[in-house]
C-alpha cells in the first residue's frame, strides 16, 4: 500500500508535530492519551517525522494539552449530551474519537488543504461532519446553526497563535456575534514566549512562526462582547505522573515566575452568558 503524500501549507504543516506527539505517546507504557488512529495515520502518511525525534518537551506538551482539553469536553457533553461541538483547525484531531458520547453532534473545521488531508481518514456520519473553511469566514457558521439552537462548544487547540492580533479579534468578534452564550476553549501564550520562539523544540524545524500572545488572558473580558473567562490551565494542571517526563531545565522554568504562565488553556463563555444555558 502506498503511501500518502502531504501537500501542506506552512501553517497547516504544524498538524503533523500534534499528529506525531499524539503517536508517540501511544507507544508509552502509560500514554496520557493512548490513540491507535493517531498511529494509524501516522504509519500511512509521507512524512519526514525524524526532525521531531529531539522535541520531548513538545511531544509530553501537547498530549497534556489534548487531555486538558478533552476534560472540558466530557464535561459539556456530561452537562449537555446532545450539544454540538466545532472542533476550530481540526487537522488531524481524534478528539471525538476519544471523548464521543454517542449522541453529541460535532464539525470539524480546517482549511481546504488541510481538510483535504483529513478526508482521507475520516469519513462523514449523521452526527459529524468536516467543513473545509476558514473560521474568519462566515460560510461555515450556517451548517452549525443548522445543527440546532442548543449549547454549542468551540475548541481551538494549537490555532489562535498562528493568527495576527486582528484576526484573533475577528475570531472573538465572529462567534460572539453568531454563538452569544457558547463556550470556547483554547490555548494562548504569553508574549515572551513569542518573542522567544526559536527556541521551541519543535518550531523550530518548522518556517511556521507564531504570531499572537497575550499576557493575562482575563484582558479579553474586556472586549466590547461582554465575554467571561470561566477557568484557566496550565500544563502543569495535566496528570502529575507526566510532569517528570518533561526535560528538568523545562520543569525548572515553568515552575518559577513569570514562566510558569508563559502557556496556558483558558475556558470562557462568549457573548452574553444567559444566551445559552
Amino acid at each position: 500500500m502506498s503511501l500518502i503524500k502531504v501537500q501542506l501549507g506552512t501553517v497547516q504543516e504544524t498538524l503533523l508535530i500534534t499528529l506525531w506527539a499524539r503517536a508517540e505517546e501511544s507507544r508509552s507504557p502509560a500514554p496520557v492519551l493512548h490513540d491507535e488512529t493517531s498511529v494509524r495515520i501516522r504509519q500511512s502518511i509521507d512524512y519526514d517525522f525524524g526532525r521531531l525525534a529531539q522535541a520531548q518537551g513538545t511531544q509530553v506538551g501537547v498530549c497534556v494539552r489534548g487531555w486538558l482539553f478533552d476534560r472540558w469536553v466530557e464535561r459539556f457533553m456530561t452537562e449537555h449530551p446532545d450539544g454540538t461541538v466545532v472542533e476550530i483547525g481540526a487537522g488531524l484531531n481524534t478528539r471525538f474519537e476519544r471523548t464521543d458520547n454517542g449522541r453529541v453532534r460535532w464539525f470539524d473545521l480546517d482549511l481546504p488543504d488541510a481538510m483535504a488531508l483529513r478526508r482521507q481518514f475520516f469519513e462523514d456520519t449523521d452526527r459529524r461532519r468536516s467543513i473545509a473553511a476558514s473560521v474568519l469566514d462566515t460560510d461555515w457558521i450556517a451548517a452549525v446553526k443548522a445543527a440546532g439552537s442548543g449549547p454549542t462548544l468551540f475548541v481551538a487547540e494549537g490555532v489562535l497563535m498562528y493568527l495576527e492580533k486582528a484576526q484573533v479579534q475577528r475570531v472573538f468578534a465572529l462567534l460572539e456575534e453568531h454563538f452569544a452564550g457558547a463556550l470556547f476553549a483554547f490555548d494562548s501564550m504569553s508574549p515572551f514566549m513569542l518573542k522567544n520562539q526559536k527556541r521551541h523544540d519543535a518550531m523550530k524545524h518548522y518556517e511556521a512562526r507564531f504570531r499572537w500572545a497575550v499576557a493575562n488572558v482575563y484582558q479579553l473580558q474586556a472586549g466590547p462582547g461582554g465575554l467571561r473567562v470561566l477557568e484557566v490551565k496550565t500544563l502543569g494542571d495535566g496528570p502529575s505522573q507526566y510532569r517528570r517526563r518533561v526535560p528538568l531545565w523545562q520543569r525548572l522554568l515553568f515552575a518559577v515566575p513569570p514562566f510558569k504562565d508563559m502557556y496556558r488553556l483558558s475556558l470562557v463563555r462568549l457573548g452574553a452568558a444567559e444566551a445559552t444555558p
